[in-house]
C-alpha cells in the first residue's frame, strides 16, 4: 500500500506530463502470477460499479521514489493493479489499488508501514518536486474512523491541500480508505476539489469492496 497513488493522482489531475521513474530498490519485489492478477481484478472497482459520468482515467507516469519510503524489498507482491476513473469534470478521480502479497505476513508488514505520516511526507515531497511554479501546502492530514464495512484490517486517511498557482489557490481533498484480509489489500482512493466525495456513495462502494474481499480473500501462500 505505497504512497504513490496520491502523488500520481495529484499529477494527473493537474494534467502534467513526465517520464516514468526508475524503480525504487526499496519497493516490494514484483513476482506477479496470472492467478493473483485475475484475483486482483475481481477485487477492484470497475466502471460498471460507478454512476454515469465516470470514465477510465489515462495511465500516468510513476512518481519519483519518495526519500522517506520504508524498505520493503524483502516483501514479494504477486499482483498489483490500480484502475482509476475520472469524473466528467476532468478533475475528480476515484480508483482502487489492489496489492496481493506472497504471504499474509507480508501483507500485514506492508500495512503496518503504510502510516499517515508516510503518506503526508511522500505526497508533499513529490508534489513540490514536480510542480515548479506551484505552491503546495498541506492544510490537514487526519486519520478518520475506519469504514463500517467488516474487514480484517481497515483504515481511513484524509489529506487536504492548498495548491496555488499564479495567485489562484485551489483546495484539494484526497481520501484513502483501505481494507485488508489475508494476502490482499484493497485501497480506494479519491481526489476532488474543495469537498470530499459524498459519504453515501463512498460507503456504498466500500461495502462492495469489502464483500468482494471477503468472498475472494486467500490466506495461504501464492
Amino acid at each position: 500500500m505505497r504512497a504513490s497513488w496520491a502523488i500520481t493522482l495529484l499529477l494527473a489531475a493537474l494534467v502534467l506530463a513526465g517520464t516514468a521513474a526508475a524503480r525504487d530498490p526499496r519497493d516490494p519485489q514484483q513476482r506477479h502470477t496470472a492467478a493473483d492478477t485475475t484475483l486482483a481484478s475481481t477485487l477492484a472497482l470497475h466502471l460498471k460499479d460507478l454512476a454515469a459520468g465516470w470514465k477510465p482515467a489515462k495511465p500516468t507516469p510513476d512518481p519519483p521514489p519518495c526519500k522517506t519510503e520504508p524498505d520493503e524489498s524483502t516483501l514479494v507482491e504477486t499482483a498489483r493493479i490500480d484502475p482509476t476513473f475520472i469524473w466528467k469534470d476532468g478533475l475528480t478521480t476515484i480508483g482502487t489499488e489492489v496489492d496481493i502479497f506472497r504471504t499474509a505476513a507480508m501483507a500485514k508488514t506492508d500495512w503496518a508501514l503504510s502510516t499517515l505520516a508516510l503518506f503526508r511526507r511522500c505526497v508533499l515531497q513529490s508534489a513540490r518536486d514536480q510542480l515548479p511554479g506551484y505552491t503546495v501546502a498541506l492544510v490537514s492530514a487526519k486519520q478518520l474512523p475506519p469504514p463500517s464495512a467488516t474487514a480484517e484490517r481497515s483504515l481511513h486517511y484524509r489529506l487536504v491541500f492548498d495548491i496555488t498557482h499564479a495567485g489562484t489557490t485551489v483546495p484539494i481533498v484526497s481520501d484513502v480508505t483501505a481494507l485488508g484480509k489475508g494476502r490482499e489489500t484493497v485501497v480506494m482512493h479519491s481526489f476532488s476539489e474543495r469537498v470530499a466525495l459524498p459519504s453515501s456513495a463512498v460507503t456504498q462502494l466500500v461495502r462492495l469492496l469489502a464483500n468482494r474481499l471477503e468472498a475472494g480473500s486467500t490466506k495461504g501462500t501464492a
